[in-house]
């Protein structure tokens, strides 16, 4: 199973690969350049909007309009008349922070992780639930890289990891209809295993893709935490991955530059994996 150059290498920090099967393009961003990406892979199409700060994930809404997690807060972005919304700070009281991961669950509600733009150790890092009604709560702390956010098929579950050095561990919680947690508990420990913990998620069989950052791999666990699957990549630091395509099985994956001599280091991926994967939720507005 080999992966193929979709664009790059360009980005500096690339993450949140999410597909549009609306639109059938592939959006994705670049952390550190503040910038957001397009692509149309039956055209080979690409537009690119910048925005002068940190731009770390986003979502799709049931409009023409994205969710975007930015340094300032979380915000409204119409790609087609290139107007950006108001900011919702998330932690205006650690202006250190910023919004990493995110993953949208089936009825809307964004859950958005943070971390220190320059970790230290300390853990600084929340989660956040935004609902629809656009009410952002604060639901757990004590993290550091808040990372590897996704939902169950049923969305009775949430994922999380820590991309954190020291910290490498992907943890589940039961979802209540309502987006409460309950229940935490380890999916698995990757420390030690050479492959940090990143995005993540979910494919059509329920089972949880993790990025294996530094590792070069895709690691694909069954619900219950065994590791059923692993590929490996042609760039060191795979930071997240989704399904998308016309059938949604091919599955695309963004990658870090900074770290990574090689020479696909930043480039966006593509490949078969061999299962399918979710329509991505919307956003109501």
């Amino acid at each position: 199973m080999k992966a193929e150059i979709v664009v790059g290498p360009a980005d500096v920090t690339g993450e949140s690969p999410v597909w549009c099967d609306r639109r059938r393009c592939l959006w994705w961003v670049d952390v550190l350049g503040g910038a957001l990406h397009r692509l149309v892979p039956e055209t080979g199409t690409e537009r690119v909007w910048t925005f002068g700060e940190p731009l770390a994930c986003l979502a799709l809404t049931d409009g023409n309009a994205l969710l975007l997690g930015l340094q300032s807060g979380l915000a409204l972005f119409d790609s087609d008349t290139g107007k950006l919304g108001t900011s919702q700070p998330l932690e205006p009281d650690l202006p250190g922070n910023r919004p990493n991961d995110a993953a949208m669950s089936r009825d809307g509600r964004w859950f958005v992780g943070t971390m220190a733009m320059v970790p230290d150790g300390t853990a600084r890092g929340a989660l956040y639930r935004q609902d629809p009604d656009g009410a952002a709560h604060r639901v757990l702390t004590g993290l550091h890289v808040a990372n590897g956010l996704a939902v169950s098929p049923e969305a009775d579950r949430l994922y999380l990891s820590d991309s954190w050095h020291e910290a490498g561990c992907i943890w589940r919680f039961d979802l209540s209809p309502e987006g409460a947690l309950s229940n935490r508990r380890l999916l698995h420990d990757l420390r030690g295993s050479g492959a940090r913990p990143d995005g993540g998620c979910v494919d059509a069989e329920g089972c949880y893709w993790s990025a294996g950052i530094d590792g070069g791999r895709l690691i694909r666990f069954t619900p219950e935490g065994r590791i059923d699957r692993e590929i490996t990549l042609p760039v060191s630091k795979p930071s997240k991955a989704c399904f998308g395509g016309k059938k949604l099985d091919t599955m695309y994956i963004t990658s870090l530059a900074p770290g990574d001599a090689g020479p696909n280091a930043g480039a966006v991926l593509a490949l078969n994996p061999g299962v399918t994967g979710l329509p991505e939720p919307r956003r109501r507005l």
